[in-house]
């Protein structure tokens, strides 16, 4: 299904259909990803409906639009005027690396709309200017690379960074369909995202983290992935009430190498209320 909000086709579906009465968790996924990755995760609820959205430039949501559009700011609004569009005045946000940081961009843009807040491996971006200039300066590096090769030969390159060494582990079905859907891309739409929302583009939240002693807030990681352990165990130190919950033996896409893990601390600790802080392994 589509909605146009401001003059861009965006594309969401409601994974087990919409209930009224219900509490909505709105998901968002990552750069060369889609609303299709949230599929495997996600088994039916009577508890809550689940959104899943494809962000500008990717999967079925348009992507040869003005960049003005895909400012980081315009995506966030775009986001909640979705949910607006759609009867959501207040909503649940689960978002996945890029889609974690639209998240929190929401959340801390739009607060009285966010009931609870999860973050997979996501950033509260970069909190120097120097930092913000030097990761600009490699996004757009690598949106030129995009530009100059086939999107065959960026997948290639983008699949084998280390960030992603641990889904060489996984199936070789699912690792397939993951690179199917890095495939499906247009080169366009990821040029776009780089160069207007990416991290060396969006505001820092570090200061704004306050925001989240008001919004029941988990963040979650693989042990794997050290970096972003310890970008979220840096935001618990300035914001005490965020949760953290580190998933053993998974890398940056949690989600995609432990679901029931995934799965189960969405359920139960979000919109059940139960307590996962700490470590986690099957």
């Amino acid at each position: 299904m589509q909605k146009t909000i401001k003059g861009v086709n965006y594309y969401y579906q409601w994974l087990f259909g919409y209930k009224k009465q219900l509490p909505t968790l709105i998901c968002l996924h990552g750069f060369t990803g889609s609303s299709q990755t949230f599929l495997p995760l996600f088994r039916e609820t009577k508890k809550y409906n689940i959104l899943a959205v494809d962000l500008i430039g990717h999967g079925n949501t348009d992507s040869f639009v003005h960049p003005y559009h895909y400012q980081f700011n315009k995506v966030c609004e775009a986001i909640v005027l979705l949910a607006e569009n759609l009867g959501l005045e207040t909503f649940s946000l689960f978002g996945y690396s890029m889609g974690a940081r639209v998240a929190l961009g929401i959340a801390c843009m739009f607060p009285s709309k966010v009931e609870k807040l999860l973050l997979e491996s996501g950033s509260p971006g970069l909190r120097t200017e120097k930092e913000r200039h030097q990761r600009k300066k490699s996004d757009q590096q690598l949106a030129q690379f995009i530009y100059s090769h086939s999107l065959e030969t960026f997948v290639d390159k983008w699949e084998n960074l280390k960030l992603f060494e641990t889904q060489k582990q996984l199936p070789k079905g699912i690792q397939e369909t993951v690179r199917n859907q890095r495939l499906n891309q247009n080169k366009f739409g990821l040029i776009c995202s780089l160069w207007f929302m990416g991290t060396g583009v969006q505001p820092s939240f570090w200061s704004e983290l306050l925001v989240l002693s008001e919004i029941p807030t988990l963040l979650i990681v693989g042990s794997a992935d050290s970096k972003f352990v310890a970008i979220a165990e840096e935001m618990r130190k300035l914001q005490s009430k965020i949760e953290l919950a580190v998933v053993e033996n998974a890398g940056h896409c949690v989600h995609l190498e432990k679901p029931d893990l995934v799965s189960k601390l969405v359920n139960k600790k979000m919109l059940e209320g139960e307590d996962f802080h700490g470590n986690l392994s099957n």
